[in-house]
């Protein structure tokens, strides 16, 4: 934003935007619009009513809201007064939510009383099975030892209130708390600082363990604004994308980068491209942001004859030309993109010889490629391990020492392999199992302990086989037990309630324990499986 480059706090952002953008519209999706006057207001009476409630700096407070407005009001309002949020995916199922939760140590949580048309009292006693037998306020579950309340905003569904929920007035129906007032909420955000924290990201760790990326104010409110700078937004901008706001790519690179220009999000609770289209005409954004949009919109049977004339950015630079489909390498991590091509220094635009690169680093961000094995530092054009530095690099791992996270001269070692050829970054794959699929990490180990507690199943292996529209899909042989047949669609079905969509195998094969391709060294031949899956049906 003009004149306030200063700005490296959350409470400043949010004041800052409803100033220079009060009236304009922030986040549009089917049935409402918030401006940017709305969301500062909304978010000023819930820090409030937060306040009132204990909840101030360092609280681990949880959100777990679709993709909709009311997920931009409960962030602001946690982070204005200097409470940590901790978003919980969507997709996640019961056994995941229930890990992510104990892991980040949440205290409170808050979710509306419906998610997708089903209730969450149901959804948080599948989560928690204790708690039929627990009364509010205080919670005590072994599970996550450290919560302490739910609240369900807009009261039970039905009226049928639980005792162990906190029921709330929703977002829209909350009046100005009398007991806190105006100056004592500037007062706290004036003590909220850009070394403070400001969100724990979970996201699948190597192993089956959850992992919790933990970012500040200033890392992530600076380099929202460096995205912004790269993708030259403006205040003409309107965004279209079905990145989660859960995720750091959603949250940082669409939603705080858009309130530094006064720049509209528009968005959808459903993955469903017919309501997609409908708000795209509708209201009409100038670009497109998302893993597998275009792909998502252009295969719906309307799509020939829609109106999206609006959209400037039809599809991503890096699409129109064969062979050019990323320009821009981030993760978690790094708060979402370290590597990215603007709309005037695009894939598309480039040398032959820096062709396939995704792009140079964003703007504070470093790079070097090292030796995996020996750590020292490579020539560019030689293949190694990419390392990342500065920019909106997390502050570090929840639960982890920081020399678990950083080496000595702080640098984020990614488990990426890459070069660098005149500071334009080329990836080359992963050195760990990690699966990238859509754009969201899945651990191979996660989904096959999974797939291992299920009756009849002797071991199971998951891998990610290459895929020209998702990066990576999730892949599985499994080892029927002796005695026992095994159906894969039946398979998948049980891991509905167990795992999020995106970390269920799309294929699955059957193979005898002594047919699977062993080394003579004992091992799994992964490469062999990949080469398997391949080959096989989704």
């Amino acid at each position: 934003m003009d004149g306030r480059d200063d700005v490296a706090t959350v409470p400043g952002l949010v004041r800052g935007a409803a100033r220079a953008f009060a009236g304009r519209e922030f986040v549009v999706t089917p049935d409402r619009t918030l401006t940017f006057g709305e969301a500062d207001a909304r978010s000023r009476r819930w820090a409030k009513r937060l306040l009132a409630a204990g909840i101030g700096k360092g609280s681990r407070v949880g959100l777990l809201f679709s993709q909709r407005e009311e997920f931009v009001v409960a962030f602001l309002a946690i982070t204005r007064v200097g409470a940590i949020a901790v978003p919980m995916s969507t997709f996640a199922k019961p056994p995941e939510l229930r890990r992510a939760l104990g892991h980040a140590d949440v205290a409170v949580l808050l979710a509306p009383r419906e998610l997708g048309g089903s209730s969450t009292e149901e959804l948080f006693e599948a989560v928690f099975p204790q708690l039929t037998e627990t009364r509010a306020p205080r919670l005590l579950l072994e599970d996550a030892p450290f919560l302490r309340s739910i609240w369900i905003l807009g009261g039970a569904a039905g009226g049928d209130e639980r005792a162990w929920s906190t029921n709330a007035p929703g977002l829209w129906e909350l009046e100005d708390d009398p007991d806190v007032d105006d100056d004592l909420l500037d007062a706290v955000e004036a003590q909220v600082t850009p070394a403070d924290p400001v969100v724990i990201v979970s996201t699948s760790g190597a192993t089956a363990e959850p992992k919790a990326v933990v970012h500040t104010h200033g890392a992530q409110v600076r380099h929202a604004r460096a995205m912004a700078e790269v993708y030259e937004l403006t205040p003409d901008d309107r965004t279209f994308t079905n990145m989660p706001f859960f995720w750091v790519g959603g949250l940082t690179v669409v939603v705080l980068s858009s309130m530094h220009v006064g720049a509209a999000v528009v968005t959808v609770e459903r993955m469903d491209t017919t309501e997609m289209l409908d708000l795209i005409e509708r209201a009409r954004p100038t670009r497109l942001l998302g893993w597998t949009l275009y792909e998502r919109l252009s295969a719906d049977p309307s799509f020939g004859s829609r109106d999206l004339s609006s959209v400037v950015e039809m599809r991503p630079p890096e699409l129109a030309a064969p062979g050019l489909r990323h320009n821009s390498l981030g993760m978690t991590e790094t708060g979402g993109p370290h590597t990215a091509a603007s709309r005037t220094n695009n894939a598309v635009d480039l040398p032959e010889h820096l062709r396939g690169s995704f792009g140079p680093p964003v703007p504070g961000t470093q790079h070097k490629i090292v030796d995996p094995d020996s750590g020292e530092e490579l020539p560019g054009g030689v293949e190694g391990e990419i390392c990342v530095r500065g920019g909106g690099l997390m502050d570090g791992l929840y639960k982890k020492e920081r020399s678990q996270a950083f080496d000595e001269d702080g640098w984020y070692h990614t488990g990426d392999k890459g070069y660098l050829r005149d500071g334009f970054l080329f990836f080359t794959g992963r050195l760990t199992e990690m699966i990238k699929t859509g754009g969201a990490n899945v651990a191979p180990r996660e989904v096959e302990l999974a797939i291992e507690a299920h009756p009849g199943v002797q071991a199971a292996f998951v891998v990610g086989i290459p895929d020209e529209e998702r990066g990576e899909l999730v892949g599985c042989i499994v080892c029927p037990a002796p005695g026992h047949e095994l159906d894969p669609a039946a398979l998948r079905d049980q891991l509905r309630d167990e795992l999020a969509s995106y970390k269920i195998p799309r294929k699955v094969m059957v193979v005898p324990y002594d047919d699977l391709p062993w080394l003579p060294t004992g091992k799994m031949s992964k490469p062999r499986i990949v080469e398997l899956l391949s080959d096989a049906p989704a």
